[in-house]
Protein backbone atom coordinates (compact mmCIF):
# COMPACT_ATOMS: atom_id res chain seq x y z
CA UNK A 1 0.00 0.00 0.00
CA UNK A 2 0.80 3.55 -0.95
CA UNK A 3 1.63 5.68 2.32
CA UNK A 4 -0.86 8.41 2.64
CA UNK A 5 -3.17 6.45 0.22
CA UNK A 6 -6.72 4.81 1.07
CA UNK A 7 -7.32 0.79 0.38
CA UNK A 8 -10.54 1.86 -1.18
CA UNK A 9 -8.67 3.56 -3.93
CA UNK A 10 -5.90 1.11 -4.40
CA UNK A 11 -5.97 0.06 -8.10
CA UNK A 12 -5.09 -4.12 -8.28
CA UNK A 13 -2.56 -4.60 -10.50
CA UNK A 14 -3.69 -6.47 -14.38
CA UNK A 15 -4.12 -10.16 -14.02
CA UNK A 16 -2.03 -12.24 -16.84
CA UNK A 17 -4.01 -14.81 -18.81
CA UNK A 18 -3.52 -17.64 -16.32
CA UNK A 19 -3.14 -21.41 -18.13
CA UNK A 20 -6.32 -22.60 -16.58
CA UNK A 21 -8.41 -19.26 -18.49
CA UNK A 22 -6.57 -20.22 -21.88
CA UNK A 23 -7.56 -24.13 -21.43
CA UNK A 24 -11.20 -22.98 -20.27
CA UNK A 25 -11.50 -21.25 -23.58
CA UNK A 26 -10.06 -23.34 -25.65
CA UNK A 27 -12.70 -26.25 -23.95
CA UNK A 28 -15.60 -23.61 -24.77
CA UNK A 29 -14.35 -23.37 -28.63
CA UNK A 30 -13.73 -27.09 -29.06
CA UNK A 31 -17.58 -27.41 -27.28
CA UNK A 32 -19.06 -24.66 -29.71
CA UNK A 33 -17.37 -26.18 -32.95
CA UNK A 34 -18.41 -29.25 -31.70
CA UNK A 35 -22.32 -28.34 -31.07
CA UNK A 36 -22.73 -26.81 -34.60
CA UNK A 37 -21.08 -29.79 -36.79
CA UNK A 38 -23.00 -31.78 -34.86
CA UNK A 39 -26.00 -30.11 -35.73
CA UNK A 40 -25.12 -29.73 -39.16
CA UNK A 41 -24.62 -33.69 -39.19
CA UNK A 42 -28.24 -34.08 -38.00
CA UNK A 43 -29.58 -31.58 -40.26
CA UNK A 44 -28.36 -33.65 -43.28
CA UNK A 45 -29.19 -37.00 -42.04
CA UNK A 46 -32.66 -35.84 -40.55
CA UNK A 47 -34.97 -36.94 -43.93
CA UNK A 48 -35.15 -40.49 -42.92
CA UNK A 49 -36.81 -43.63 -44.88
CA UNK A 50 -36.87 -47.57 -44.40
CA UNK A 51 -34.42 -48.96 -47.28
CA UNK A 52 -35.80 -51.60 -49.32
CA UNK A 53 -33.18 -53.99 -48.33
CA UNK A 54 -34.05 -54.20 -45.05
CA UNK A 55 -37.66 -55.86 -45.86
CA UNK A 56 -35.81 -58.71 -47.98
CA UNK A 57 -33.08 -59.18 -45.29
CA UNK A 58 -35.67 -59.61 -42.37
CA UNK A 59 -37.80 -61.88 -44.50
CA UNK A 60 -34.90 -64.30 -44.95
CA UNK A 61 -34.09 -64.02 -41.14
CA UNK A 62 -37.91 -64.70 -40.69
CA UNK A 63 -37.67 -67.85 -43.31
CA UNK A 64 -35.14 -68.66 -41.17
CA UNK A 65 -37.03 -68.82 -37.80
CA UNK A 66 -39.91 -71.23 -39.80
CA UNK A 67 -38.13 -73.31 -41.45
CA UNK A 68 -35.27 -74.51 -38.74
CA UNK A 69 -32.25 -73.64 -40.96
CA UNK A 70 -30.56 -70.37 -43.05
CA UNK A 71 -31.80 -71.39 -46.47
CA UNK A 72 -28.64 -71.97 -49.73
CA UNK A 73 -31.61 -72.35 -52.29
CA UNK A 74 -33.96 -69.34 -52.96
CA UNK A 75 -37.06 -69.61 -51.68
CA UNK A 76 -38.74 -66.40 -52.72
CA UNK A 77 -38.59 -65.78 -56.19
CA UNK A 78 -39.96 -67.82 -59.77
CA UNK A 79 -37.00 -66.36 -61.97
CA UNK A 80 -33.45 -67.88 -62.21
CA UNK A 81 -31.88 -67.92 -59.06
CA UNK A 82 -28.25 -69.56 -58.04
CA UNK A 83 -27.46 -72.12 -55.94
CA UNK A 84 -25.69 -71.54 -53.28
CA UNK A 85 -27.91 -68.30 -52.04
CA UNK A 86 -25.50 -66.92 -49.94
CA UNK A 87 -27.02 -63.65 -48.06
CA UNK A 88 -23.66 -61.87 -46.81
CA UNK A 89 -26.08 -59.76 -44.93
CA UNK A 90 -27.97 -61.80 -42.97
CA UNK A 91 -26.88 -60.65 -39.63
CA UNK A 92 -27.94 -57.37 -40.36
CA UNK A 93 -31.39 -58.76 -41.01
CA UNK A 94 -31.59 -60.14 -38.08
CA UNK A 95 -30.70 -56.95 -36.06
CA UNK A 96 -34.10 -55.58 -37.91
CA UNK A 97 -35.74 -58.14 -37.54
CA UNK A 98 -35.40 -58.15 -33.42
CA UNK A 99 -35.40 -54.44 -33.57
CA UNK A 100 -38.76 -54.19 -35.38
CA UNK A 101 -40.57 -57.03 -33.73
CA UNK A 102 -39.94 -56.05 -30.61
CA UNK A 103 -39.78 -52.38 -30.90
CA UNK A 104 -41.23 -51.20 -34.29
CA UNK A 105 -40.48 -47.77 -35.70
CA UNK A 106 -38.90 -46.31 -33.23
CA UNK A 107 -36.52 -48.96 -32.48
CA UNK A 108 -35.08 -48.62 -35.69
CA UNK A 109 -34.76 -45.13 -35.58
CA UNK A 110 -32.95 -45.28 -32.25
CA UNK A 111 -30.44 -47.41 -33.62
CA UNK A 112 -29.97 -45.84 -37.09
CA UNK A 113 -29.26 -42.65 -34.79
CA UNK A 114 -26.91 -44.59 -32.58
CA UNK A 115 -24.80 -45.78 -35.19
CA UNK A 116 -24.35 -42.89 -37.08
CA UNK A 117 -23.34 -40.76 -33.83
CA UNK A 118 -21.18 -43.58 -33.18
CA UNK A 119 -19.56 -43.66 -36.34
CA UNK A 120 -18.98 -39.75 -36.29
CA UNK A 121 -17.73 -39.61 -32.22
CA UNK A 122 -15.33 -42.32 -33.26
CA UNK A 123 -13.92 -40.77 -36.45
CA UNK A 124 -13.78 -37.50 -34.73
CA UNK A 125 -11.47 -38.79 -31.88
CA UNK A 126 -9.30 -40.42 -34.24
CA UNK A 127 -8.83 -36.72 -36.30
CA UNK A 128 -8.50 -35.08 -32.65
CA UNK A 129 -5.74 -37.57 -31.97
CA UNK A 130 -3.63 -35.21 -34.82
CA UNK A 131 -5.11 -32.30 -35.21
CA UNK A 132 -6.50 -29.47 -32.82
CA UNK A 133 -9.82 -29.05 -32.97
CA UNK A 134 -10.34 -26.14 -35.01
CA UNK A 135 -8.41 -28.14 -37.77
CA UNK A 136 -11.07 -31.01 -37.27
CA UNK A 137 -13.93 -28.49 -37.14
CA UNK A 138 -12.59 -26.86 -40.61
CA UNK A 139 -12.11 -30.21 -42.39
CA UNK A 140 -15.96 -32.13 -40.71
CA UNK A 141 -18.41 -30.18 -43.06
CA UNK A 142 -16.51 -31.29 -46.32
CA UNK A 143 -16.80 -35.30 -44.85
CA UNK A 144 -20.40 -34.60 -43.93
CA UNK A 145 -21.15 -33.70 -46.85
CA UNK A 146 -19.63 -36.25 -48.38
CA UNK A 147 -20.52 -39.16 -46.19
CA UNK A 148 -24.09 -38.20 -45.78
CA UNK A 149 -25.29 -40.55 -48.10
CA UNK A 150 -24.59 -43.51 -45.73
CA UNK A 151 -26.42 -42.40 -43.26
CA UNK A 152 -29.93 -41.68 -44.54
CA UNK A 153 -31.15 -44.68 -43.59
CA UNK A 154 -30.47 -47.67 -41.69
CA UNK A 155 -28.66 -50.44 -44.01
CA UNK A 156 -26.08 -52.86 -43.81
CA UNK A 157 -23.47 -50.54 -45.05
CA UNK A 158 -23.94 -48.12 -41.87
CA UNK A 159 -22.01 -51.24 -40.12
CA UNK A 160 -19.26 -50.79 -42.43
CA UNK A 161 -19.24 -47.39 -41.92
CA UNK A 162 -18.54 -47.70 -38.21
CA UNK A 163 -16.46 -51.04 -38.76
CA UNK A 164 -13.95 -48.69 -40.69
CA UNK A 165 -13.74 -46.28 -38.01
CA UNK A 166 -13.12 -48.41 -35.24
CA UNK A 167 -10.41 -50.11 -37.52
CA UNK A 168 -8.75 -46.75 -38.66
CA UNK A 169 -8.56 -46.03 -34.99
CA UNK A 170 -6.95 -49.15 -33.85
CA UNK A 171 -4.17 -48.47 -36.69
CA UNK A 172 -3.96 -45.25 -35.54
CA UNK A 173 -2.91 -45.96 -32.20
CA UNK A 174 -1.01 -48.82 -33.58
CA UNK A 175 1.38 -46.46 -35.37
CA UNK A 176 2.18 -44.57 -32.15
CA UNK A 177 2.52 -48.17 -29.91
CA UNK A 178 2.08 -51.24 -31.75
CA UNK A 179 0.94 -53.75 -29.67
CA UNK A 180 -0.25 -57.38 -30.59
CA UNK A 181 -2.22 -58.36 -27.78
CA UNK A 182 -4.82 -55.11 -28.23
CA UNK A 183 -4.68 -54.78 -31.78
CA UNK A 184 -5.69 -58.39 -32.30
CA UNK A 185 -8.37 -57.81 -29.15
CA UNK A 186 -9.90 -54.99 -31.18
CA UNK A 187 -10.00 -56.62 -34.90
CA UNK A 188 -10.60 -60.22 -34.41
CA UNK A 189 -13.90 -59.75 -32.53
CA UNK A 190 -14.85 -56.32 -35.07
CA UNK A 191 -14.10 -58.07 -38.21
CA UNK A 192 -16.04 -61.91 -36.97
CA UNK A 193 -19.17 -59.73 -36.13
CA UNK A 194 -18.70 -57.57 -39.39
CA UNK A 195 -18.18 -60.37 -41.85
CA UNK A 196 -21.86 -61.31 -40.39
CA UNK A 197 -23.29 -58.10 -41.32
CA UNK A 198 -21.82 -56.85 -44.45
CA UNK A 199 -19.46 -57.69 -47.21
CA UNK A 200 -17.78 -54.45 -46.79
CA UNK A 201 -15.37 -56.16 -44.08
CA UNK A 202 -12.93 -55.97 -47.25
CA UNK A 203 -12.26 -52.37 -46.86
CA UNK A 204 -11.38 -52.86 -43.10
CA UNK A 205 -9.63 -55.64 -44.22
CA UNK A 206 -8.14 -53.93 -46.98
CA UNK A 207 -7.47 -50.64 -44.41
CA UNK A 208 -4.92 -53.03 -41.97
CA UNK A 209 -3.16 -54.38 -44.57
CA UNK A 210 -2.19 -51.30 -46.03
CA UNK A 211 -1.31 -50.28 -42.75
CA UNK A 212 0.98 -53.41 -42.50
CA UNK A 213 2.62 -52.40 -45.96
CA UNK A 214 2.95 -49.13 -44.76
CA UNK A 215 4.65 -50.27 -40.94
CA UNK A 216 7.08 -52.97 -43.11
CA UNK A 217 7.88 -49.97 -44.91
CA UNK A 218 9.04 -47.62 -41.92
CA UNK A 219 10.51 -50.89 -40.37
CA UNK A 220 7.93 -51.06 -37.83
CA UNK A 221 6.45 -54.25 -36.11
CA UNK A 222 4.44 -55.77 -38.53
CA UNK A 223 3.62 -59.34 -37.04
CA UNK A 224 0.74 -58.81 -35.20
CA UNK A 225 -0.81 -57.34 -38.31
CA UNK A 226 -0.04 -60.70 -40.16
CA UNK A 227 -1.24 -62.84 -37.52
CA UNK A 228 -5.01 -60.75 -37.92
CA UNK A 229 -4.99 -60.75 -41.45
CA UNK A 230 -4.31 -64.85 -41.71
CA UNK A 231 -7.11 -65.42 -38.89
CA UNK A 232 -9.54 -63.83 -41.31
CA UNK A 233 -10.42 -66.97 -43.32
CA UNK A 234 -10.90 -68.95 -40.67
CA UNK A 235 -13.52 -66.16 -39.24
CA UNK A 236 -15.14 -66.31 -42.76
CA UNK A 237 -15.78 -69.93 -42.04
CA UNK A 238 -17.81 -69.38 -39.10
CA UNK A 239 -20.65 -67.83 -40.47
CA UNK A 240 -23.95 -70.14 -40.42
CA UNK A 241 -22.73 -70.65 -44.25
CA UNK A 242 -19.78 -72.49 -43.96
CA UNK A 243 -17.56 -72.79 -46.71
CA UNK A 244 -20.23 -71.74 -48.81
CA UNK A 245 -19.64 -68.14 -47.67
CA UNK A 246 -16.94 -67.88 -49.61
CA UNK A 247 -18.79 -68.47 -53.01
CA UNK A 248 -21.10 -66.17 -52.29
CA UNK A 249 -18.38 -63.76 -50.97
CA UNK A 250 -16.62 -63.76 -54.33
CA UNK A 251 -19.67 -63.16 -55.96
CA UNK A 252 -20.96 -60.70 -54.62
CA UNK A 253 -17.48 -58.69 -54.96
CA UNK A 254 -17.18 -59.63 -58.76
CA UNK A 255 -20.75 -59.61 -59.73
CA UNK A 256 -21.71 -56.91 -62.63
CA UNK A 257 -22.99 -53.81 -61.27
CA UNK A 258 -22.93 -51.04 -63.81
CA UNK A 259 -26.59 -51.04 -64.36
CA UNK A 260 -26.89 -49.77 -60.87
CA UNK A 261 -27.10 -46.12 -60.35
CA UNK A 262 -25.36 -45.95 -56.80
CA UNK A 263 -22.64 -47.94 -58.46
CA UNK A 264 -22.15 -45.19 -61.27
CA UNK A 265 -18.65 -43.31 -61.42
CA UNK A 266 -19.02 -39.72 -59.42
CA UNK A 267 -18.41 -38.13 -62.26
CA UNK A 268 -21.99 -39.12 -63.26
CA UNK A 269 -23.01 -37.82 -59.88
CA UNK A 270 -25.98 -35.15 -60.14
CA UNK A 271 -24.99 -33.89 -56.51
CA UNK A 272 -22.92 -31.26 -57.25
CA UNK A 273 -22.04 -30.04 -53.26
CA UNK A 274 -20.65 -33.48 -53.28
CA UNK A 275 -18.47 -33.39 -56.10
CA UNK A 276 -17.20 -30.14 -55.33
CA UNK A 277 -16.56 -31.71 -51.47
CA UNK A 278 -14.82 -34.28 -53.55
CA UNK A 279 -12.60 -31.36 -55.54
CA UNK A 280 -11.64 -29.75 -52.32
CA UNK A 281 -10.86 -33.10 -50.29
CA UNK A 282 -8.48 -34.20 -53.03
CA UNK A 283 -6.75 -30.01 -52.55
CA UNK A 284 -6.24 -30.53 -49.07
CA UNK A 285 -4.29 -33.77 -49.70
CA UNK A 286 -2.16 -32.47 -52.76
CA UNK A 287 -1.46 -29.57 -50.30
CA UNK A 288 -0.43 -31.50 -47.49
CA UNK A 289 2.17 -33.60 -49.77
CA UNK A 290 3.43 -30.47 -51.48
CA UNK A 291 4.02 -29.27 -47.83
CA UNK A 292 4.90 -32.42 -46.01
CA UNK A 293 6.09 -35.48 -48.23
CA UNK A 294 4.30 -38.18 -48.50
CA UNK A 295 6.47 -40.24 -45.76
CA UNK A 296 4.99 -37.31 -43.22
CA UNK A 297 1.35 -38.56 -43.90
CA UNK A 298 0.82 -41.97 -42.49
CA UNK A 299 -2.87 -43.73 -44.10
CA UNK A 300 -2.27 -42.03 -47.22
CA UNK A 301 -2.00 -45.64 -49.27
CA UNK A 302 -5.31 -46.16 -48.04
CA UNK A 303 -7.11 -42.34 -48.36
CA UNK A 304 -5.84 -42.62 -51.96
CA UNK A 305 -7.17 -45.90 -52.58
CA UNK A 306 -10.71 -44.71 -50.97
CA UNK A 307 -10.25 -41.99 -53.38
CA UNK A 308 -10.16 -44.35 -56.36
CA UNK A 309 -12.36 -46.28 -55.42
CA UNK A 310 -15.06 -43.29 -54.47
CA UNK A 311 -14.28 -41.83 -58.26
CA UNK A 312 -15.18 -45.03 -59.75
CA UNK A 313 -18.53 -45.99 -57.77
CA UNK A 314 -20.46 -43.07 -55.97
CA UNK A 315 -21.14 -45.94 -53.64
CA UNK A 316 -17.61 -46.00 -52.18
CA UNK A 317 -17.81 -41.59 -51.24
CA UNK A 318 -19.24 -41.88 -47.92
CA UNK A 319 -15.66 -44.49 -47.29
CA UNK A 320 -13.41 -42.02 -48.82
CA UNK A 321 -15.34 -39.67 -46.42
CA UNK A 322 -14.29 -41.49 -43.52
CA UNK A 323 -11.13 -42.31 -44.18
CA UNK A 324 -10.16 -38.92 -45.22
CA UNK A 325 -11.84 -37.26 -42.11
CA UNK A 326 -9.78 -39.75 -39.89
CA UNK A 327 -6.34 -38.81 -41.78
CA UNK A 328 -6.70 -35.30 -43.26
CA UNK A 329 -7.08 -33.31 -40.41
CA UNK A 330 -3.62 -34.95 -39.12
CA UNK A 331 -1.93 -33.65 -42.26
CA UNK A 332 -2.97 -30.18 -42.08
CA UNK A 333 -2.28 -29.61 -38.68
CA UNK A 334 1.32 -29.55 -39.16
CA UNK A 335 1.31 -26.98 -42.71
CA UNK A 336 1.10 -23.35 -42.27
CA UNK A 337 -2.35 -23.19 -43.11
CA UNK A 338 -3.06 -25.26 -40.00
CA UNK A 339 -0.88 -23.13 -37.99
CA UNK A 340 -3.30 -20.17 -39.03
CA UNK A 341 -6.30 -21.99 -38.21
CA UNK A 342 -4.47 -22.42 -35.08
CA UNK A 343 -3.43 -19.17 -34.35
CA UNK A 344 -6.83 -17.36 -35.33
CA UNK A 345 -8.75 -19.30 -33.21
CA UNK A 346 -6.34 -18.45 -30.11
CA UNK A 347 -7.26 -14.78 -30.33
CA UNK A 348 -9.78 -13.45 -28.13
CA UNK A 349 -11.59 -12.14 -31.17
CA UNK A 350 -11.44 -15.21 -33.47
CA UNK A 351 -12.32 -17.37 -30.89
CA UNK A 352 -15.41 -14.87 -29.75
CA UNK A 353 -16.38 -14.69 -33.62
CA UNK A 354 -16.18 -19.00 -33.84
CA UNK A 355 -18.01 -19.59 -31.01
CA UNK A 356 -20.73 -17.14 -32.11
CA UNK A 357 -21.04 -18.46 -35.46
CA UNK A 358 -21.04 -21.97 -34.40
CA UNK A 359 -23.98 -21.63 -31.70
CA UNK A 360 -25.99 -19.45 -34.94
CA UNK A 361 -25.44 -21.57 -37.62
CA UNK A 362 -25.73 -24.63 -34.71
CA UNK A 363 -29.58 -23.13 -34.02
CA UNK A 364 -30.33 -23.01 -38.04
CA UNK A 365 -29.45 -26.46 -38.76
CA UNK A 366 -31.49 -27.99 -35.70
CA UNK A 367 -34.57 -25.83 -36.65
CA UNK A 368 -34.57 -27.37 -40.47
CA UNK A 369 -33.74 -30.85 -39.10
CA UNK A 370 -37.06 -30.82 -36.49
CA UNK A 371 -38.95 -29.44 -39.06
CA UNK A 372 -38.76 -32.49 -41.25
CA UNK A 373 -39.45 -34.82 -37.96
CA UNK A 374 -36.21 -36.70 -37.75
CA UNK A 375 -37.21 -39.30 -35.52
CA UNK A 376 -40.12 -40.50 -37.84
CA UNK A 377 -39.53 -43.48 -39.90
CA UNK A 378 -40.75 -42.51 -43.29
CA UNK A 379 -42.40 -44.91 -45.62
CA UNK A 380 -43.03 -43.46 -48.69
CA UNK A 381 -46.45 -45.12 -50.69
CA UNK A 382 -48.27 -42.05 -51.65
CA UNK A 383 -48.98 -41.05 -55.17
CA UNK A 384 -47.35 -37.53 -54.73
CA UNK A 385 -44.24 -39.52 -53.47
CA UNK A 386 -43.54 -40.56 -57.40
CA UNK A 387 -42.37 -36.66 -57.84
CA UNK A 388 -39.93 -36.63 -54.91
CA UNK A 389 -39.03 -40.13 -53.98
CA UNK A 390 -36.36 -42.72 -55.39
CA UNK A 391 -38.12 -45.22 -53.75
CA UNK A 392 -42.10 -45.61 -53.57
CA UNK A 393 -43.51 -48.84 -51.96
CA UNK A 394 -46.79 -50.48 -53.01
CA UNK A 395 -48.65 -50.59 -49.63
CA UNK A 396 -51.92 -50.45 -51.06
CA UNK A 397 -51.54 -52.42 -54.00
CA UNK A 398 -49.90 -55.26 -51.11
CA UNK A 399 -52.66 -54.89 -49.23
CA UNK A 400 -55.03 -55.76 -52.36
CA UNK A 401 -53.28 -58.64 -53.24
CA UNK A 402 -53.51 -60.17 -49.37
CA UNK A 403 -57.26 -59.14 -48.86
CA UNK A 404 -58.02 -60.98 -52.20
CA UNK A 405 -56.12 -63.99 -51.07
CA UNK A 406 -53.75 -64.28 -54.19
CA UNK A 407 -51.30 -66.83 -54.32
CA UNK A 408 -48.67 -66.96 -57.11
CA UNK A 409 -46.23 -65.54 -59.16
CA UNK A 410 -45.49 -61.72 -59.62
CA UNK A 411 -43.32 -59.35 -61.45
CA UNK A 412 -41.84 -56.97 -59.15
CA UNK A 413 -38.64 -54.61 -59.46
CA UNK A 414 -35.58 -54.23 -58.09
CA UNK A 415 -36.95 -51.52 -55.33
CA UNK A 416 -40.21 -53.02 -54.20
CA UNK A 417 -39.64 -56.49 -54.57
CA UNK A 418 -38.43 -56.73 -50.68
CA UNK A 419 -41.45 -55.11 -49.40
CA UNK A 420 -43.94 -57.43 -51.24
CA UNK A 421 -41.59 -60.77 -50.36
CA UNK A 422 -41.72 -58.94 -46.24
CA UNK A 423 -45.29 -58.30 -47.11
CA UNK A 424 -46.73 -61.32 -48.73
CA UNK A 425 -44.40 -64.67 -48.94
CA UNK A 426 -44.74 -66.89 -49.12
CA UNK A 427 -47.90 -66.84 -50.63
CA UNK A 428 -46.54 -64.70 -53.24
CA UNK A 429 -43.35 -65.49 -55.06
CA UNK A 430 -41.61 -62.36 -56.97
CA UNK A 431 -39.51 -61.85 -60.12
CA UNK A 432 -36.57 -59.77 -58.82
CA UNK A 433 -35.91 -57.60 -55.39
CA UNK A 434 -32.37 -56.17 -54.33
CA UNK A 435 -31.18 -59.30 -53.83
CA UNK A 436 -29.27 -59.11 -57.44
CA UNK A 437 -25.78 -60.19 -56.59
CA UNK A 438 -27.16 -62.75 -53.89
CA UNK A 439 -29.73 -64.75 -55.02
CA UNK A 440 -30.14 -64.10 -59.06
CA UNK A 441 -28.64 -65.16 -62.16
CA UNK A 442 -26.36 -61.88 -63.47
CA UNK A 443 -28.89 -61.24 -66.79
CA UNK A 444 -32.63 -60.98 -64.77
CA UNK A 445 -31.11 -57.61 -63.26
CA UNK A 446 -31.30 -56.69 -67.32
CA UNK A 447 -34.69 -58.39 -67.73
CA UNK A 448 -36.01 -56.40 -64.82
CA UNK A 449 -34.66 -53.30 -66.29
CA UNK A 450 -36.48 -54.31 -69.96
CA UNK A 451 -39.46 -55.17 -68.32
CA UNK A 452 -40.43 -52.31 -66.34
CA UNK A 453 -39.05 -49.67 -69.42
CA UNK A 454 -41.52 -51.74 -71.60
CA UNK A 455 -37.33 -52.16 -73.59
CA UNK A 456 -37.11 -54.75 -76.63
CA UNK A 457 -38.80 -58.06 -76.06
CA UNK A 458 -40.13 -57.32 -72.79
CA UNK A 459 -43.25 -59.18 -73.96
CA UNK A 460 -40.83 -62.25 -74.79
CA UNK A 461 -39.15 -62.36 -70.95
CA UNK A 462 -42.96 -62.18 -69.61
CA UNK A 463 -43.93 -65.15 -71.94
CA UNK A 464 -41.22 -67.21 -70.86
CA UNK A 465 -41.96 -66.50 -67.27
CA UNK A 466 -45.48 -66.62 -67.14
CA UNK A 467 -46.17 -64.68 -64.30
CA UNK A 468 -49.61 -64.37 -62.71
CA UNK A 469 -49.68 -60.83 -61.85
CA UNK A 470 -47.60 -57.49 -62.43
CA UNK A 471 -46.98 -54.50 -60.22
CA UNK A 472 -46.19 -51.78 -61.88
CA UNK A 473 -45.53 -47.71 -60.49
CA UNK A 474 -48.22 -45.69 -62.50
CA UNK A 475 -45.14 -43.71 -63.68
CA UNK A 476 -42.99 -46.57 -65.42
CA UNK A 477 -42.83 -47.02 -69.29
CA UNK A 478 -44.48 -50.27 -68.50
CA UNK A 479 -47.89 -48.91 -67.30
CA UNK A 480 -48.58 -47.25 -70.45
CA UNK A 481 -47.63 -50.95 -72.28
CA UNK A 482 -49.50 -52.73 -70.67
CA UNK A 483 -52.63 -52.16 -71.98
CA UNK A 484 -51.65 -53.49 -75.49
CA UNK A 485 -51.82 -57.41 -73.87
CA UNK A 486 -54.77 -58.81 -74.19
CA UNK A 487 -53.62 -61.79 -71.47
CA UNK A 488 -54.08 -58.87 -68.80
CA UNK A 489 -56.24 -56.73 -67.32
CA UNK A 490 -55.86 -54.39 -64.43
CA UNK A 491 -57.51 -55.15 -61.50
CA UNK A 492 -55.79 -52.71 -59.08
CA UNK A 493 -55.26 -49.09 -58.88
CA UNK A 494 -54.49 -46.15 -57.18
CA UNK A 495 -52.36 -43.11 -57.12
CA UNK A 496 -48.80 -44.73 -57.20
CA UNK A 497 -49.22 -48.58 -58.43
CA UNK A 498 -51.40 -50.59 -60.64
CA UNK A 499 -52.09 -53.97 -60.25
CA UNK A 500 -52.19 -56.12 -63.47
CA UNK A 501 -53.24 -59.91 -63.52
CA UNK A 502 -54.60 -62.97 -65.40
CA UNK A 503 -58.29 -62.58 -66.45
CA UNK A 504 -58.41 -66.53 -65.32
CA UNK A 505 -57.97 -65.74 -62.04
CA UNK A 506 -61.24 -63.41 -60.89
CA UNK A 507 -59.98 -60.92 -59.24
CA UNK A 508 -62.14 -58.13 -58.32
CA UNK A 509 -61.67 -54.78 -59.86
CA UNK A 510 -60.76 -52.09 -57.57
CA UNK A 511 -59.66 -48.26 -57.97
CA UNK A 512 -58.38 -46.00 -54.49
CA UNK A 513 -57.83 -43.17 -54.45
CA UNK A 514 -56.39 -40.76 -51.44
CA UNK A 515 -54.12 -41.60 -48.61
CA UNK A 516 -52.85 -45.38 -48.73
CA UNK A 517 -52.16 -46.20 -44.24
CA UNK A 518 -48.86 -47.83 -43.96
CA UNK A 519 -47.93 -49.57 -41.26
CA UNK A 520 -44.16 -50.66 -39.98
CA UNK A 521 -42.97 -53.15 -40.12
Amino acid sequence: MVPGRSPALEVPPEVPSTPFSTASARRALAVALGVALGALFFERLSQNFFDPDGYHQMALFREWLRTGSLPIRDSFAFTHTVVPAVQHEWGAGAVLYALATAFGAPGIMLARWLLSAAVALVAASTALRRAPAVVVAFCAPIAILLGQVAFTTIRAGLYTMLGVALLLAAIDRDRDDPRARRFCLIYLPVVAVWINLHAGWVVGVGAVALHALEQAVRRRPVRHLLVALAATPFLMAATPYGRNYFTGWWRSITFPRDQIGEWAPLFRSSYVIGLAAFGFALLFVLYALARRGPRALPGLPFVLVAALAAWRHERHVALFALAWFCAVPGYLAATPLGALLDDWSARPLGRRLLIVTSVAAAVGFLAVAIARQPFRLRIPAQGSDLATEAVVYPAGAVDYLRDTKFRGRVVTSFLNGGFVIWKLHPAVRVSFDGRYEVAYAPEVLGEDRTIHKAGDGWREILARYQPDAILVRRDEPLAAALPDRLDLGRVYRDDAYEVWARPTLGLPITTRTGPIATSFP
